[in-house]
């Protein structure tokens, strides 16, 4: 599951059975009849819910054997990690699906070594130490991220309305509120996002060079 992949996450994330059957899958495995009981609701609609985000790759199943001492039985855990993140504002429109992949981390081992240094013989303590401590960590780099996402929507905002009240064609003024807020300038792509023909781009293109130096 990719960063393409935001309108699939949302439409699975956006009922609430299935955030909280992920909620339980997050802390330990788990099979349908569990699931059920856990979230009174039928079996059956667990089971659904559970093959949907099984084809998606969000969760996976397997042959465990049962609590009970009876026959094998499927379980779920989880497969994914990826954080999703929607940024909206009066001219701020933002979505983005990270996958949380350790290979592209490389302060990984040194932050965890830093906030995992307590050497606690309680094994439950200490991983609560640790476990607030990163807490407070990115509270903090979220209150910055807010105070970052202000300072870009207010220079979008008066980038937006320099565009408006400086250019009467509504496909040029397209595309430059794209490349202003993407900073990406390759023809191909705009035409791609704004589903324009490459041809009409270069000629659009060519002629807001004349008035504007962002290229």
């Amino acid at each position: 599951m990719g960063k393409t992949d935001f309108d699939e996450i949302l439409q699975l994330l956006q009922n609430p059975t299935r955030r909280k059957i992920l909620e339980i899958l997050s802390r330990e495995e788990h099979y349908p009849l569990q699931l059920s009981r856990t979230l009174n609701t039928s079996q059956q609609a667990v089971s659904k819910h559970l093959k949907t985000m099984e084809r998606q790759g969000i969760v996976i199943s397997k042959r465990s054997k049962s609590e009970r001492g009876g026959p094998p039985t499927k379980t779920y855990t989880l497969n994914s990690e990826f954080s999703v993140r929607i940024d909206v504002g009066p001219a701020l429109f933002e979505t983005e699906v990270d996958m949380l992949d350790d290979e592209e981390m490389q302060e990984y081992e040194a932050l965890k070594g830093e906030v995992e240094e307590n050497k606690d013989e309680d094994i439950l303590k200490c991983k609560m130490d640790v476990i607030q401590d990163v807490e407070d960590m990115i509270n903090d780099l979220e209150r910055r991220r807010k105070i970052l996402l202000k300072i870009k929507e207010n220079s979008l905002k008066d980038a937006f309305r320099h565009i408006y009240r400086n250019f009467d064609d509504y496909k040029e003024r397209n595309v430059l509120y794209y490349v202003v807020s993407s900073g990406n300038t390759d023809p191909y792509s705009i035409a791609q996002y704004l589903g324009m023909r490459d041809e009409d781009v270069f000629r659009l293109l060519d002629e807001l060079k004349e008035s504007t130096d962002i290229w």
